[in-house]
């Protein structure tokens, strides 16, 4: 709040100076936005806050549940698509892309290199966002309206993706070759070391998605070989997560919700598919993602069931509500229980550790790398473990802190255990790391359309198929026509549906 005011303050006097002048036409003209924000820091904290609270409220909306993580009785039945839902889809981070390019701007004039390099990459990771629900999107040309460009060219997947990589490189180099100390930085608290760390495990991210189109191997090893000159993430103490506060109003989104909304007979649940793969290796992170439900909240033994996507009465589902499971405490508001629920435990998680882990544990075991991919993937295990104990409150019940570090037999379970054949160790890959990505925007979805892991089939009473990409917004059809209609043909197959599989999608 003290820096939006900042900001409005710098603004009016601004405009008092100008009218204080004969020169009318000059002054009202706004030749560069920049010459008004000479500061970089005065936009930052809001872009942050911007995006961390879009990631949540997607992965909670739309994210979890196309990944089939969360189920909802009115998404889940993959009926409600209509185009005017988009920025559900991340379009909206289209808005805080000018804010973005104003900070390196401002950045570029004023010689610093570590605003650019986090305008840089917070670019890179919004982008990389909205090119995966949609494909082709606009990317050269977006956000150039000052040059007159009001109608972009929308851009191909792979040109995107070429370009961000570009741009996170640009990132790398660029942090820490210049002094200034980075203000209101709410995500690393002015750290530039963890920025390079998240552009560079940004970049193991998109290289390992388009895998299957484009070999990663000489990206790959030019960045695990050199972690001096391309430092990654080593744990979630320095992973891109945002941290809430316990005041007004930088709470977790979802803190002041409505509880009658919260738990509804027709909100979010976690899925039966979730609760299937957690029991099936008697994983305790069921009780951070899930509340008991209410038939056996207080219990000494209190149990999770989770309710299937594409199921048109889930009132009724496993003997009503009663025997539903709610998403977990960390996520309820505060109207729940004023006493146990939290402003600030959960983040918002724009990339973990884990993410990281998983990532080299597969480009290893594929030979994209050298390296242990057991170490990798048992390293990507424990630091999830280690993450939850990390942000439940003391005074919690259930779940604890210490129930979310499994016994040693747990890494010994045949589903778990690091062996078998190639293929089985990659679905123990892509599983961990399908679990490890939970209301991680939708990136568990993403995930599930490049390995096909975990098995989802849409409910009996679903309207069609589990989408593979998000059509594009309505306006974009009325207003960038020509434009719209070259991007349909740059995807291909049935045109703008969600069944049409992006560029990188290719099982």
């Amino acid at each position: 709040m003290k820096l939006k005011f900042k900001f409005f303050i710098v603004i009016i006097t601004v405009l008092v100076i100008g009218g204080c002048t004969d020169d009318f036409e000059d002054i009202n003209t706004n030749k560069n936005q920049t010459e008004v924000i000479t500061d970089p820091s005065l936009l930052l904290a809001n872009i942050i806050r911007t995006i961390g609270n879009t990631n949540w409220d997607n992965s909670f909306d739309r994210g979890a549940i196309f990944a089939d993580q969360v189920s909802n009785y009115y998404v889940g039945s993959f009926g409600d698509l209509a185009r005017d839902y988009a920025n559900r889809f991340n379009w909206g981070y289209y808005d805080i892309l000018k804010d973005i390019d104003f900070m390196i701007a401002a950045a570029e004039n004023q010689g610093m290199h570590n605003y650019k390099g986090i305008g840089l990459v917070l670019r890179a990771f919004i982008f990389q966002n909205i090119t995966d629900n949609f494909g082709p999107i606009p990317y050269s040309e977006a956000g150039k309206a000052a040059a007159g460009i009001n109608f972009p060219k929308y851009d191909t997947q792979e040109q995107v993706y070429s370009g961000i990589l570009a741009e996170l490189e640009m990132a790398n180099e660029l942090l820490g070759t210049t002094n200034e100390v980075v203000g209101s930085d709410i995500l690393y608290n002015g750290n530039v070391a963890n920025w390079k760390k998240f552009a560079n495990s940004l970049r193991l991210r998109i290289l390992m998605r388009q895998s299957d189109r484009v070999d990663p191997s000489s990206a790959l090893q030019t960045i695990v070989n050199n972690p001096n000159t391309y430092p990654l993430f080593t744990s979630h103490t320095d992973q891109a997560a945002l941290q809430y506060l316990e005041d007004s109003p930088n709470q977790h989104p979802a803190y002041t919700g409505n509880v009658s909304d919260w738990s509804s007979a027709s909100t979010t649940r976690l899925s039966l598919t979730m609760e299937t793969v957690l029991k099936s290796i008697n994983d305790p992170r069921i009780a951070a993602f899930a509340l008991p439900t209410s038939a056996t909240i207080g219990t000494s033994n209190p149990e999770y069931y989770g309710v299937p996507n594409g199921v048109s009465n889930t009132t009724n589902y496993n003997g009503g509500v009663q025997n539903q499971s709610l998403m977990g405490l960390l996520f309820a508001p505060q109207q729940y229980n004023v006493d146990l629920v939290s402003p600030n435990a959960a983040q918002s998680v724009l990339m973990p550790y884990s993410e990281v882990a998983f990532i080299l544990a597969e480009a290893a075991e594929k030979g994209f790398i050298t390296g242990e991919a057991a170490t990798y993937y048992y390293n990507g295990i424990a630091d999830q473990f280690a993450y939850y104990a990390s942000i439940i409150p003391d005074n919690w019940v259930v779940p604890t802190a210490a129930q979310m570090i499994p016994a040693a037999s747990y890494y010994n379970q045949e589903s778990v255990a690091y062996e078998g054949s190639q293929e089985q160790k990659l679905t123990k890959i892509y599983t961990q790391k399908w679990l490890s990505l939970f209301l991680v925007g939708f990136e568990a979805w993403s995930e599930w359309r490049r390995t096909e892991v975990p098995a989802l089939v849409p409910g009996a009473d679903a309207f069609g198929d589990i989408p593979v990409r998000y059509v594009y917004p309505a306006d974009e059809q009325r207003i960038n026509s020509d434009n719209y209609e070259e991007a349909v043909q740059m995807l291909g197959g049935n045109g703008d549906v969600i069944t049409t599989k992006v560029w990188w999608d290719v099982n």
